[in-house]
């Protein structure tokens, strides 16, 4: 007896690696916002926090297991996006990847439209940062308080010690959610205007 072979959907998906909890909140919020402002993403969208620097080794890792999962549809990946601190190279915490090649490894591999990095300069506190007003109302802080430390880390750990809330990027995401929700997220993206311009011009997001 013949049997008609199963036929599989074709279901896009696009995957944006990011560092740590802070790095996942902030990137849902810039994806809501720019939701709310007419754009609209064509197929599936996931952020996967990576917990740490997103290496070669972790995207393929979690790549497969998002193909793996997919029962009824084959995956077809439209873009991959890789968001981590800068910090980390100058302060030689993490060798600097071959990027041309890691792009090549994951052309190869997986079925892709498009591969971007978005290097937040210096740290992802420091987007937070850009919207210090938001962040003081945020904490309940007086909007005169001046935030103290070296790195945009520090600083943002020292204004929330003053909350008596521990500021934990990697493992903290219950405890820093709401604060960061409350974020001005459309006073970041103007002021990271630079760094997501790769980024927006690979999703299609237009907004003046």
């Amino acid at each position: 007896m013949n049997r008609r072979a199963k036929k599989y959907k074709e279901r896009n998906v696009t995957v944006i690696f990011a560092e740590g909890d802070a790095d996942e909140l902030m990137m849902l919020r810039l994806l809501d916002y720019y939701k709310a402002n007419g754009w609209c993403c064509n197929g599936d969208l996931k952020v996967v926090n990576t917990n740490g620097f997103p290496t070669e080794v972790k995207m393929h890792s979690k790549l497969e297991q998002i193909q793996n999962h997919s029962v009824d549809a084959i995956v077809k990946f439209r873009t991959v996006c890789c968001e981590y601190d800068s910090d980390i190279f100058e302060l030689r915490r993490q060798k600097r990847p071959n990027w041309q090649l890691i792009k090549e490894h994951l052309y190869e591999k997986y079925a892709m439209e498009g591969f971007c990095r978005i290097e937040a300069r210096t740290s992802i506190e420091d987007w937070m940062l850009d919207d210090l007003y938001g962040l003081l109302k945020a904490l309940g802080l007086p909007i005169n308080t001046k935030p103290k430390g070296k790195s945009g880390q520090e600083k943002v750990s020292d204004l929330f010690i003053k909350k008596h809330v521990v500021y934990n990027r990697y493992k903290g995401k219950n405890n820093i959610q709401k604060y960061i929700d409350k974020l001005d997220i459309a006073k970041i993206r103007e002021a990271r205007k630079k760094e997501l311009k790769e980024f927006e011009k690979l999703l299609g997001v237009t907004i003046d």
